[in-house]
């Protein structure tokens, strides 16, 4: 890959330059890495203290202009970023050669002196002293134009926050949001369990799984494809009525805007409640969450101002697929004339699809885009729902996925716990997969159906993406921006940088 030479210098001249920088460093006496620094003040206390008051702050160099007699730098940290100036008359005259000489952008240096304003109103420090803390061997991207190459920002994620802020607020925003979730689910009483990442039966969703090998048992596990589910669930079984767990989750398919083989999954559950409850904690839960990571419940998304604010509307699958594909799915109960009517509709289609695969196909090409402000949107067919209770029309799955700007942000149910019911849509799922439907089929759990078979309360539950949701809500076109690093190919040695 090539970089424009006017935004990136040559990087092995620099870093000669650089290195033969350090040993002139330490051939005078400098510890170019030393263990302590001091710091009375971040940048943005530094900013709001008074003229004259004396601060010691610690950053990286992001710009040095050399003038002879003055010199300006600004130094950025976690917080912000200000003006550093150095006077040759009020500062060590060794301190200030060496600056000038020896400091470059990118190094971590820390600076004490005293606050004041510019002539033009800049509020700056002027230093009076300061300390090498890390020696920057490799120059930083141009400040102005960043890293352009998107691959090369993702595989390079350290350089693209230090030059481009606003993707360093969707890092934190994405942490107000963890933070928050737990705030609000445990003040509502729920309890949160961590349940296993590796697993013997990969299940609790339809999805291709990631496999591996235990040495010691001699046996293969599963990364799991959903977040504890049917271990939460066990948990209710067992007497807890209130459970979440928030972690990571595995999925060996397509990558995408939208989808990422390694994300963050909320599952929550909750006894003795129904659909309607889970409802009403949606339109408190998703306003406070928003409240606390981004300030608004109006969110700005690619053209959309997104309202939040409950309550949100509430449609059901039927009605949605029928107003915006023109197709009752309710006269179509046969998978070939399915097939047929979504074929001369124009639809993308494979042959050899089920019913359920079909209808999926169908809610995503015709419906869910169009579906831009936040709706409920109910009554699933319920071959696409194998854990979740049937409706009073058994043909639908009791539950609701909350859908915006055509992603889906959270799937609830009511769940199953009829054991009968539940084996018997898993023997379903495995004649699905002999029939050599090999991708997005749940595999049969008897364990968990014995568990459930115990009697498990009538339940409601959760599953919330939280990569998808934090894309939405801070305007990002994909969710490999919302996370910090996201997985990339690996390549040789400085193939990027060339």
């Amino acid at each position: 890959m090539t970089q424009d030479s006017s935004k990136i210098p040559n990087i092995n001249d620099e870093h000669e330059i650089r290195l033969a920088k350090l040993s002139e460093l330490k051939d005078l006496g400098v510890d170019p890495y030393p263990a302590q620094s001091k710091r009375t003040h971040t940048i943005l206390e530094a900013l709001a203290a008074i003229a004259d008051q004396q601060v010691t702050i610690v950053g990286r160099i992001m710009t040095k202009r050399d003038m002879g007699k003055l010199m300006f730098c600004h130094i950025q940290d976690e917080f912000g970023k200000i003006q550093i100036a150095f006077k040759k008359d009020e500062i060590d005259p060794e301190l200030y050669t060496l600056f000038s000489k020896k400091i470059d952008i990118g190094d971590i240096v820390q600076i004490q002196g005293k606050r004041f304003q510019t002539h033009k109103g800049e509020e700056s420090v002027l230093g009076l002293s300061w300390k090498l803390l890390a020696k920057s061997l490799l120059p930083l991207p141009d400040k102005f134009h960043g890293i352009q190459n998107e691959e090369l920002r993702y595989r390079k994620r350290y350089l693209d926050f230090l030059v481009n802020q606003e993707q360093k607020e969707k890092i934190i925003v994405r942490s107000k949001v963890l933070r928050s979730i737990r705030n609000f689910l445990d003040t509502k009483g729920f309890i949160e369990v961590e349940t296993p990442i590796l697993e013997t039966l990969a299940s609790g969703t339809m999805a291709r799984p990631f496999e591996t090998f235990i040495n010691d048992y001699d046996m293969p596990v599963f990364l799991r494809i959903a977040c504890g589910e049917l271990w939460l669930k066990r948990l209710m079984v067992g007497g807890f009525e209130k459970v979440y767990d928030m972690g990571r989750v595995f999925r060996n398919e397509g990558v995408d805007y939208s989808h990422n083989p390694e994300f963050t999954m909320l599952e929550y559950y909750w006894a003795y409640a129904d659909l309607s409850d889970n409802i009403l904690l949606h339109q408190e839960m998703i306003p406070y969450i928003l409240q606390e990571a981004v300030g608004s419940l109006k969110i700005e998304n690619e053209g959309h101002l997104l309202d939040f604010t409950p309550p949100y509307p509430v449609k059901t699958f039927r009605e949605l697929v029928k107003e915006y594909s023109g197709i009752d799915i309710n006269d179509f109960a046969d998978t070939k004339d399915l097939f047929v009517i979504m074929k001369e509709k124009g639809y993308v289609v494979e042959e050899s699809t089920n019913r359920g695969k079909l209808l999926d196909s169908l809610f995503k090409q015709s419906a869910r885009p169009q579906i831009i402000q936040p709706t409920f949107v109910t009554g699933y067919p319920v071959e696409l729902k194998p854990l979740a209770k049937r409706a009073k029309d058994p043909r639908y799955a009791e539950m609701f996925q909350l859908v915006v700007k055509g992603y889906e942000l959270s799937n609830s149910y009511t769940e199953l716990n009829d054991p009968l019911d539940q084996r018997e849509r898993f023997e379903e799922q495995a004649r699905i997969k002999e029939g050599g439907e090999e991708e997005d089929v749940m595999l049969p759990d008897e364990d968990f159906v014995v568990a459930m078979e115990h009697g498990m309360p009538p339940s409601t539950g959760t599953g919330i993406g939280i990569d998808r949701f934090v894309a939405l809500i801070t305007g990002s076109h994909t969710v490999r921006e919302v996370v910090a690093f996201p997985l990339v190919k690996p390549v040789n040695n400085n193939q990027d940088e060339d």
